[in-house]
């Protein structure tokens, strides 16, 4: 057949077919020695074929051509087409009755009577658009578009995005940890991170959008339409606001749409100050005070009363532009391909920049050093703006906005799901203030504070006992970038007396790392045979029976009831000298006091009481 071959399917090794364009089907019950032509419907192309049984086949194309046979691909029954923009890339059915497909531009579509009706079987998620595989076990995945893979979980129609690829909208940290990431898309909603990072959950049940504020780390905004007091866990709406928000204060601030809504209650309730006409909206706004202020539509507009009136300034030859920044008396205005400045508080603006790119927004570290981004270009001034330099290996990255929680470390999102991370390394150095070790019979208590930490995930406790060979003790999470002190503390606890080393082995979020310098701790040997009470005491349902031994020795310790009948045998072996503990667990044990015994072979013994509260 001269036509392209788009999709092949086998049931079995002989039974098989080619689906092509032109609409035609071929098909082989020999292995492929053989092929017989076979028109299916009009001849539009078929590019996805799925063989459900030796009778039943569907098939679907360009256009949204969608076809079914039900005798083994003879005779072909042509439904109504699939809502796409260009094509159906995959289909796949379950059963006779019930198949998925996807398709260019829409959201993946069921059918439950052959492919007669397709609906969409989840408004969370679209799900792929180019291919789907579903399994028995009720497992299902799906591909498409911009790094999109989809999984089936709980049941046929529960799908969602198993990796982070969405494009993102915004970014708002409310410190070097805890960070928001938004995207406008339908179903993508809000996400968080408490680890600089790390990891990322999406926030159950909260809405999606175009911008992100907090003024604080309990107090934010979407836009001006959805806030949260308690830290972004939970969402409201209030009453009016646009889509995107700005605060001059803890009270005072402004949203815009086709609007410009001001609050002065935290948000609670705006009101309409100006109203655009037509398809206009405002796209940014930016109040040097709490009387003069900015915002950018077709043209720019100002106001020196707070917003109460509002000039539109066609005398500014900014024209559609994209967002207004202001540092003192040097105001910014990106147009999508140039860069507007003043001087003289507003009253003059002049071209600074020419992009060969489009370029949207701001984003500042601090006064004196900021970005300008837009998807295919970064920019970076490092002396507020006088001057902007390219920064060649973020171009055709995709970052679309920044924020920064301070003056040395930033992030920016933007298409993909893409999440980058800024550190000034030469602000902050990392330093470790100090590092020791004190011991206490059988633990060895481990202290280190920093100064300063830089991009930092944790740290690796080694431990040795000839400065030779090295194990890893654990693991204690960092905390990012940070100017703040910490101190961390890790209690390491050894059975053998003797000397031992430690070092730290800090590790940062890119796999870098760097060891400390190396201390020692000595681990006495005990000089006699002690039992120590237990911990905690009371207990429910677990305790630690801790006990030391100069030498080698057999032990037995016995729990029993208050009058001394014997309950159960908690340990019964032999230990080497040294600090050694066990563990008690009081499931199956009542409330009340209990009495436990250590013997040794060597005619040592002791008792002591402990209590399970329960």
């Amino acid at each position: 057949l001269n036509q392209h071959y788009w999709s092949l399917e086998f049931l079995t090794e002989q039974y098989g077919f080619i689906v092509c364009g032109g609409g035609k089907v071929l098909k082989t019950t020999d292995g492929g020695n053989n092929w017989t032509q076979i028109q299916a419907g009009d001849t539009r192309a078929l590019y996805t074929i799925d063989i459900i049984d030796s009778l039943h086949i569907a098939a679907a194309g360009e256009g949204g051509k969608n076809v079914y046979s039900s005798d083994g691909g003879v005779t072909w029954v042509t439904n109504f087409d699939l809502p796409v923009l260009t094509a159906t890339n995959w289909i796949e059915f379950v059963n006779i009755d019930t198949g998925y497909s996807v398709q260019d531009g829409w959201e993946m579509r069921k059918t439950t009577d052959r492919g007669q009706n397709w609906f969409n079987p989840n408004t969370v998620n679209r799900g792929g658009e180019w291919q789907i595989e579903l399994f028995e076990n009720g497992t299902g995945y799906s591909t498409g578009y911009n790094l999109s893979v989809y999984k089936r979980t709980g049941g046929l129609d529960n799908w969602g995005s198993i990796f982070l690829n969405h494009n993102w909208s915004d970014v708002f940290f409310i410190d070097e940890m805890k960070g928001f990431f938004i995207s406008s898309y339908v179903g993508v909603g809000l996400y968080k991170t408490e680890d600089g990072g790390v990891s990322y959950q999406k926030v159950e049940n909260a809405p999606g959008g175009y911008d992100l504020l907090f003024l604080d780390s309990l107090t934010g905004f979407i836009g001006g339409t959805y806030k949260t007091t308690n830290g972004g866990e939970t969402w409201y709406a209030t009453n009016g606001g646009g889509i995107k928000v700005f605060f001059i204060n803890d009270s005072i601030g402004w949203s815009i749409d086709s609007h410009i809504y001001k609050t002065t209650d935290r948000g609670e309730n705006w009101f309409t100050q100006v109203q655009l006409g037509g398809s206009d909206s405002f796209t940014s706004i930016f109040f040097v005070d709490s009387l003069n202020g900015w915002a950018v539509s077709r043209y720019i507009w100002q106001t020196t009363d707070g917003g109460t009136n509002w000039i539109e300034r066609t005398d500014i030859p900014v024209f559609f532009g994209n967002e207004v920044y202001f540092i003192g008396n040097n105001g910014f205005a990106i147009e999508p391909l140039k860069l507007y400045k003043t001087t003289d508080n507003g009253d003059n603006w002049f071209i600074q920049l020419n992009s060969p790119y489009i370029i949207k927004n701001f984003g500042w570290l601090s006064d004196k050093h900021g970005f300008i981004m837009g998807g295919s270009v970064v920019y970076e001034t490092v002396n507020s703006g006088n001057t902007w330099n390219l920064i060649d290996e973020l171009t055709n990255v995709g970052l679309q906005k920044f924020h920064s929680p301070n003056n040395y470390i930033g992030y920016s999102v933007g298409s993909t799901g893409l999440i980058y991370s800024y550190v000034d390394t030469t602000y902050i150095p990392v330093e470790l203030i100090s590092f020791s070790a004190e011991t206490d019979k059988g633990l060895v208590e481990l202290k280190w504070i920093t100064a300063t930490e830089t991009n930092n995930r944790g740290f690796e406790i080694l431990r040795s006992n000839d400065n030779k060979n090295w194990s890893i003790v654990a693991f204690i999470p960092g905390n990012g970038t940070t100017t703040i002190q910490h101190t961390y503390q890790y209690t390491d606890e050894v059975k053998i007396t003797g000397n031992y080393y430690y070092k730290l082995k800090q590790i940062d979020y890119n796999g870098e790392f760097d060891f400390s310098q190396t201390i020692e701790a000595q681990v006495v040997k005990p000089s006699d045979f002690i039992l120590y009470q237990n911990f905690p005491n009371p207990f429910n349902p677990t305790t630690k029976i801790t006990f030391e031994i100069p030498y080698p020795s057999d032990v037995r310790i016995i729990l029993y009831d208050i009058t001394g009948q014997e309950i159960k045998t908690i340990t019964n072996q032999k230990y080497d000298a040294g600090f050694h503990s066990v563990i008690l667990n009081a499931d199956d044990l009542s409330s009340g006091v209990y009495l436990y015994r250590m013997t040794t072979q060597s005619g040592y013994t002791t008792v002591k009481k402990l209590t399970i509260i329960k």
